[in-house]
């Protein structure tokens, strides 16, 4: 399957490259961006290679898509947002993003995931989408809610991350 080409009034969602690897280190290297990722802020370019082979990966063994979001006006990437632990089996998947901050309450996460969610409801044939995010993470709850993901409740030491269980909110999104 050929990686899908989606686009926006801003941006035009794409596969990564290693290309791609400055605009991701410049962002994924701040502490701000990691916060709520399940993984330590990157010290070396080689993490964004490592993470774009990773997100590639995933989606040649069919597990998943994950998009780079360019900005048309500046051929940037400002962010990625996409598909992971797809059970087709089961008809859902979860969504994660995460975005610049240079480009944060702007918008452009919320532009992004519309057509990835039709994408997911229509071509993935997705029947649930769902989203674990850190209950602290109030951008991300006001994000899910805009785009009428349902809270569903907060689990209790759900995840592991940088040496300590934390706790994940759960969203969905059922396609009705």
């Amino acid at each position: 399957m050929e990686f899908p080409v989606l686009e926006t009034e801003r941006l035009i969602l794409r596969q990564l490259t290693q290309n791609d690897t400055e605009d991701l280190f410049e962002y994924f290297s701040q502490d701000k961006v990691m916060e709520y990722y399940d993984l330590e802020t990157f010290k070396t370019s080689e993490d964004a290679q490592q993470i774009i082979q990773h997100f590639n990966n995933e989606f040649e063994k069919g597990k998943g898509f994950r998009w780079a979001l360019e900005l048309k006006s500046e051929k940037k990437v400002i962010g990625t947002c996409g598909y992971h632990n797809w059970f087709r089996e089961h008809f859902r998947a979860e969504i994660g993003y995460e975005l610049n901050p240079l480009f944060w309450q702007k918008s452009y996460m919320k532009e992004a995931i519309l057509p990835i969610l039709t994408f997911g409801f229509e071509s993935m044939r997705l029947h649930r989408v769902d989203a674990f995010i850190d209950p602290a993470n109030i951008s991300s709850e006001k994000l899910l809610t805009s785009l009428n993901f349902q809270e569903e409740g907060t689990l209790k030491d759900y995840f592991f991350e940088k040496g300590k269980f934390v706790d994940a909110t759960i969203f969905g999104l059922i396609n009705k």
